[in-house]
Formats: structure tokens, C-alpha cells, sequence
């Protein structure tokens, strides 16, 4: 436990041997420099050093006795919490002031994500942050582990659109089943997810194996214009070309039918 505590205090800033103090003087306090560096393993040569330093943090306070100097500790949850409050002062500083200096750049990242989980919280990041328009593609396995997400948004008031190869109950939401082939599943089964959130961001993911999985996110606006585009026609092409009957392949060139083959079949409106 007290070996867990140091790692602790060493991942938010102490030095291991200023844990080591801090927890000797919670466990016995008020105590000399001399005791401290007795029962802590800090070296007596540096034990007055590390002591005015857990002072400096606010960790520890000295304490004036028969004429000598002794150390007490500040009570831990009241130490961790002042700790608590200055960081988050200093993050949402930091945060504004490294904001306006990005706001300068209109240069556009894609951003590659790689593993399942990775994928999967970055899409439930942008669900959440979704004010108008969710549209979807995805296989059976990734809505899944979205629907409660998608669900809340319809709540918002999002438009949400997914289109599958499987009809999904979403309530409130617009989701359009495509029939396909066992041949057009394996070829587009590591496609599992195309989400585009408000015209403003994309995520393409390909899933890789059972629980592998990589993608790319960015907010350029022309891959994001593509993709939102791409899903929106999508919907509506199989209707299309059902209303075009036998004129459809009068306009197809024969070198695309094969490519328009796939929309010929039924799409569900689930």
C-alpha cells in the first residue's frame, strides 16, 4: 500500500524521496529531520533539503519545539484537494491560452487511431458532442457498442441516420437496411464504420480482426464533404434507380453497372 502511495506521489510530482517523507511524517508527526530520515530511507545528507522542499509544495508545515524544528505533515485530503484545485486553474488556463494560439492554423490533420477500444471511444466522443446531424455506416458489431450513445443523441434532438446491413431498433432515428450478398460482406466487412458528426468531422474505421481495429478521424472539409455526401446518396440511390426501372442501364455506362449492381437490390427502410 505505502509502496503504491510513493508511485502515486512521484506520478503527480514528487520526487521519490519527497514521498517518502511526506508519508513518513503522515504516519508519525511532529518529527525531527533526523527521525524522518530514520524511518523513511531518506538519506540523512538530504533529508532537511527534501523537507523544506514538501514545505515549499504546501505538503508540510515546520513547527517550532523546545527550541528545535520539527515537521508536520498538511492533512492529506486537505493537501490533495488544494492540489486538485490548482491544476485544473493552471489546465484551463493553459487550455485557453494554447486554444487562441491554434486558432491562427488552418492546417488539417488526419489523425490515425489504432485498436478497437481507441476506435470505438473516439466515435462515442463524437456522438457525444453531435448539436444537428449524426449520419452512420456501420457493421452490425459497432452499432452495438454505440446504441446507447446514438440513443441519447436522438434524445438531444440529432438527426441520426445509419445504414447497415441489418435492421436495428433506434427509435426516433432513420436507419436503412441494405440487402447484400455473402460475396459484397466479405468484401466490405473490414469497412466497419463511417460516422460524420454536424459536416464538421469524420472517422473511418476498418476493422482488422475480432478485436482489432484501426481508423482515421479529421475535419478537413473536403474528406468530411465526401463521406457525408457518399452516405446521403446512398440512402436514396436504390429508390432512384427502382423509379428508373429499365432506363437506368440507358444512362449507366456499361462500365459502371457492375459498380451499380449492389444498388439494384432492396434496401430496407427499417
Amino acid at each position: 500500500m505505502v509502496d503504491g502511495s510513493i508511485e502515486q506521489l512521484v506520478r503527480i510530482g514528487f520526487s521519490e524521496y519527497e514521498a517518502k517523507a511526506y508519508i513518513a511524517l503522515l504516519e508519525e508527526n511532529p518529527a525531527t529531520g533526523y527521525h524522518i530520515a530514520k524511518v523513511s530511507g531518506v538519506p540523512r545528507s538530504m533529508v532537511y533539503e527534501v523537507l523544506g522542499k514538501l514545505v515549499s509544495r504546501g505538503a508540510a508545515m515546520t513547527v517550532h519545539k523546545d527550541g528545535g524544528t520539527e515537521y508536520a505533515p498538511v492533512p492529506a485530503d486537505e493537501f490533495l484537494e488544494q492540489l486538485h484545485q490548482d491544476h485544473e486553474e493552471l489546465i484551463t488556463s493553459l487550455k485557453e491560452e494554447l486554444v487562441s494560439l491554434g486558432s491562427t492554423s488552418d492546417m488539417q490533420y488526419v489523425w490515425n487511431i489504432e485498436g478497437h477500444e481507441n476506435v470505438i471511444t473516439k466515435a462515442e466522443e463524437m456522438i457525444a458532442q453531435a448539436a444537428h446531424t449524426i449520419y452512420m455506416a456501420t457493421l452490425p458489431e459497432a452499432f452495438y457498442d454505440l446504441e446507447d450513445l446514438l440513443k441519447g443523441a436522438i434524445d438531444r434532438g440529432v438527426r441520426v441516420v445509419v445504414y447497415s446491413s441489418r435492421c436495428f431498433d433506434l427509435p426516433g432515428g432513420r436507419v436503412v437496411a441494405a440487402s447484400m450478398s455473402e460475396e459484397d460482406l466479405r468484401k466490405t466487412e473490414g469497412l466497419g464504420l463511417v460516422l460524420v458528426i454536424d459536416g464538421d468531422e469524420v472517422l473511418v474505421g476498418e476493422r482488422l480482426g475480432a478485436m482489432q481495429a484501426r481508423a482515421s478521424w479529421t475535419s478537413n472539409s473536403l474528406f468530411v464533404l465526401i463521406a457525408e455526401h457518399h452516405l446521403r446518396t446512398d440512402l436514396y440511390l436504390p429508390q432512384i434507380l427502382d423509379l428508373l426501372g429499365d432506363r437506368a442501364l440507358e444512362v449507366i455506362h456499361e462500365d459502371d453497372r457492375e459498380l451499380f449492381a449492389s444498388a439494384f437490390e432492396s434496401h430496407i427502410e427499417c
